[in-house]
Formats: structure tokens, C-alpha cells, sequence
């Protein structure tokens, strides 16, 4: 039996290395071509679902903070709308909503900082035992004799009318508009040191009375 020379088994190398080479080659476009594949794919049921009528993905703009809010109509169904538009005071910011909120901002110094936010309640909990509950929450009694109601006003707004309250404690204060709508009590409220409260009542108050009620709201 005849021994392969250097030559022959160096040119067998060689034709061994090209088609493992050509083997991945084809290996690799092969791969290449199922991925782009189901990549369209992809692309192409992403499209499908996300850009019907009913999964449409629309941007809102916060009027007043420049904060783009992206939702949709999923979202709007499970977490519900709120029934109301705004104007924010320039200087109040965005803050991570508590268990009871639906939207909430902060204002001052991170030492002393106020907090608002908006939430809302079964009509039939009543506005009295939320104010008295309020009172406590500062350190505020009453007689007995006295007037429940003591500190509120009934203020109009475009679309309906709410119950504002205003309560300063020793050291807190907390400020609120109560508007009953539908089955729904909507409370906006403001929480703060008494010194920053002095800086932002006025603000809150203004807040308060720029809230509008669309009119398919305030006739239900």
C-alpha cells in the first residue's frame, strides 16, 4: 500500500477545510434566511395586534407639565379615566401614586414637601365622615354641638360644584375639594406643613377651580 506524500495529504487538508467552511457557510445563510423569517413574522403580528381601532396606542400631552403620557385603550379600561381636566401649577411635580390615588404631585423642598393628590370614593362613603376624618388626621376636634361642615364652602366649577375645605392644624394643613359625580366621590387633596401651605394655597385653591367636568360627565 502505497504512503500519501506531504503534498497529497496537505491538498486533502485543504479540500477538507473548504467544505467545512462551505458547510457553514450554508449553514449560517440558512439561519440567517429562517431568522429574517420569523422576524417578519413578528413585525408583521405586532402590526396586526397594535395597530387596530381597539389596541390604537395614542400620546397625550399634560397640558402645563410638558409630560408626555403614553396609555391606551386597554389601559384606559382596566384603570379607569378620570372625569375631569386640569391646570397644574408650574412648579408642582409628578409623584408615584400611593394604593388610593389616581394621580399624585409633590411641591417644595425635599425636606418639607407637600403632597396632591387625586382619588376617589363610592359616592354613598359621604362627605362628612371623610372630613372628620380629615380633622383627625391634624389633630382637630369639635364639640359635639358643632357644625360638621365647619371650614367647607361650596365652590362652582365649569360643568358642577364641589365642597372645598380648608383645615389647619398645629403644624399640618390639609386642603381639599370634594365633587360627587355619578356613583363616585372625586377628592382632590392637599397635605402639607403649615409654612408650606402658606406658599401654596392659593395655588391649590386656583388648581381646584380649573377643574372641568365634560358635559357627557356631569349629566350622567
Amino acid at each position: 500500500m502505497s504512503v500519501p506524500s506531504p503534498i497529497q495529504i496537505n491538498h486533502r487538508a485543504q479540500v477538507f477545510a473548504e467544505r467545512k467552511a462551505l458547510a457553514l457557510i450554508c449553514f449560517a445563510v440558512r439561519e440567517k434566511k429562517r431568522f429574517q423569517t420569523v422576524c417578519l413574522m413578528a413585525m408583521v403580528s405586532l402590526l396586526l395586534v397594535g395597530c387596530g381601532p381597539k389596541g390604537e396606542v395614542r400620546e397625550y400631552v399634560v397640558k402645563s407639565e410638558g409630560e408626555r403620557v403614553f396609555t391606551s385603550d386597554l389601559l384606559k379600561s382596566e384603570f379607569g379615566v378620570i372625569p375631569f381636566t386640569w391646570e397644574v401649577p408650574d412648579l408642582w411635580k409628578l409623584a408615584g401614586n400611593d394604593q388610593f390615588s389616581k394621580v399624585a404631585w409633590t411641591v417644595g423642598s425635599t425636606e418639607d414637601q407637600a403632597r396632591i393628590t387625586i382619588s376617589d370614593l363610592p359616592v354613598a362613603a359621604g362627605l362628612v365622615p371623610q372630613i372628620s376624618r380629615w380633622r383627625g388626621q391634624i389633630g382637630i376636634t369639635l364639640a359635639a354641638n358643632d357644625d360638621p361642615m365647619q371650614g367647607t364652602e361650596t365652590v362652582k366649577l365649569d360643568g358642577g360644584s364641589g365642597t372645598y375645605v380648608a383645615f389647619t392644624g398645629e403644624e399640618e394643613t390639609i386642603l381639599g375639594l370634594m365633587v360627587p359625580l355619578g356613583d363616585n366621590l372625586w377628592i382632590f387633596k392637599y397635605r402639607s406643613s403649615n409654612a408650606v401651605a402658606d406658599q401654596q394655597k392659593e395655588r391649590f385653591r386656583k388648581f381646584c377651580e380649573s377643574a372641568k367636568i365634560p358635559a357627557t360627565q356631569g349629566d350622567k
